[in-house]
């Protein structure tokens, strides 16, 4: 079961032993080993845009539109983040061969295994993409994603997976509930079922969980597809919950599964905006999160021992909203 919180240990460094058999001195204490850093990974979706859009621009696009160069720039010349949680959506507007080739590995795919993905109901998508082409008939599988991004888009589970990192568990859900392989996402699906057993296992102090589509949308209502794993990972007092999809950052919480505030609750950040479009927030929505903004830019955490701190910061380097909390 997971432990509620964890205390660092300090203990004699090899320095601190050597100074005292050396002086004689008792009762003088050695310098203790200092703890770990606390990991700092970044977090965002709806990355590139399609090369037959008219904003496209070669990936440099417009205030709103196919900014994925500048954002991926600012992203890179971040010397803080270490690994990036891809929340999706990562090559409009169906994933075509050609269009990651062109639009998406020349920018963001400049993270090389550095990005840690989960998948988007664009990398799905059949049929005719906005621009009058031809989707890939292999989408039906997710064909292109999983060959693109191999093992880290984890092929043998249909792309849900968990890790650890410093002390905190991360689990990525392949949200797609109804795609073939992907396990679903009812409270008897085999990737909830899954998700379940996985959460009953760890025993880190902190829980982290992405996937693209958000519960919690900004848009009129909320998508209550995903209620079943908020109530798994509310059982399991998860911390943070990370989604992509609505084109623009809004950060909530702490949430109960049905939208209620709670200190008990989770706090959920989305962050779709890696540089294909920006989309506005309905002023209707219920609940409204605690903060919004309509511009590209990625989150970046703080992995802490007990807690987190957040920092959205734009495409231009400016920091726009910043939060904290504390593990459950």
């Amino acid at each position: 079961m997971r432990r509620r919180s964890r205390q660092w240990v300090a203990g004699f460094g090899v320095l601190g032993i050597i100074a005292v058999a050396a002086t004689g001195a008792v009762g003088v204490p050695a310098l203790a080993d200092p703890p770990p850093p606390s990991p700092v990974v970044a977090a965002v979706g709806d990355f590139a845009c399609d090369p037959a859009d008219s904003k496209y621009l070669g990936g440099l696009g417009t205030d709103v539109r196919c900014r994925q160069l500048a954002t991926s720039n600012a992203l890179l010349s971040d010397a803080l983040v270490g690994s990036v949680l891809g929340l999706g959506d990562f090559q409009y507007d169906c994933g075509d061969p050609a269009d990651w080739a062109v639009s998406y590995h020349p920018t963001w795919g400049r993270l090389g295994d550095r990005m840690v993905p989960v998948v988007g109901n664009h990398e799905y998508k059949t049929g005719t993409d906005a621009f009058g082409s031809s989707c890939p008939a292999s989408n039906s599988t997710a064909a292109g994603y999983f060959s693109y991004f191999g093992s880290a888009a984890h092929p043998e589970t249909a792309g849900h997976f968990s890790f650890d990192l410093g002390s905190w568990h991360l689990v990525g859900l392949n949200a797609q509930c109804t795609r073939s392989g992907a396990g679903g996402c009812t409270a008897t699906s085999s990737q909830t079922t899954w998700l379940t057993q996985d959460l009953a296992t760890t025993t880190q102090p902190c829980v982290l969980a992405f996937w693209h589509q958000p519960l919690f949308t900004g848009l009129k209502s909320p998508n209550t597809a995903y209620r079943a794993w908020w109530n798994v990972l509310q059982s399991a007092h998860a911390d943070v919950v990370l989604n992509g999809h609505v084109h623009n950052y809004q950060r909530y919480g702490p949430l109960l599964p049905d939208g209620t505030t709670s200190p008990d609750g989770i706090t959920e950040y989305v962050v779709g905006t890696g540089g294909e479009a920006m989309a506005s927030l309905n002023a209707a929505a219920n609940p409204q999160p605690l903060a919004y903004a309509r511009t590209f830019g990625y989150l970046r955490l703080t992995l802490q021992p007990t807690g987190w701190m957040s920092e959205f910061v734009s495409s231009t380097g400016a920091v726009l909203d910043t939060s904290s909390g504390t593990c459950h």
